[in-house]
């Protein structure tokens, strides 16, 4: 390894496995930054976007939940957004 940290410093820094970082510094030694870009999954594509979740997020950390309760379990998200408790937890 040429200057940086050892990969496996990275891994522990990063809570990541060093064959990940092994797999980072390789992609990016042969193609730079663009290497390092996501990649498109295989499986069916997302069926909940960005938009619901960052407005779960929002709702979450910004408002109390409507019942009295001291914060917001998986079930009352699910119903104030509309979305099945698996999707809440999920998420």
């Amino acid at each position: 390894m040429r200057g940086g940290l050892p990969n496996a410093r990275v891994a522990d820094d990063l809570g990541v496995s060093r064959e990940t970082v092994r797999k980072w510094r390789s992609r990016f030694a042969a193609n730079r930054l663009e290497s390092l870009a996501d990649r498109p999954r295989s499986g069916p594509p997302r069926r909940i976007t960005d938009e619901p979740v960052e407005a779960l997020v929002v709702r979450t950390l910004g408002q109390a939940p409507p019942t009295g309760d001291s914060h917001w379990s998986t079930r009352s998200t699910a119903e104030a957004e509309g979305m099945s408790q698996s999707a809440v937890s999920r998420m």
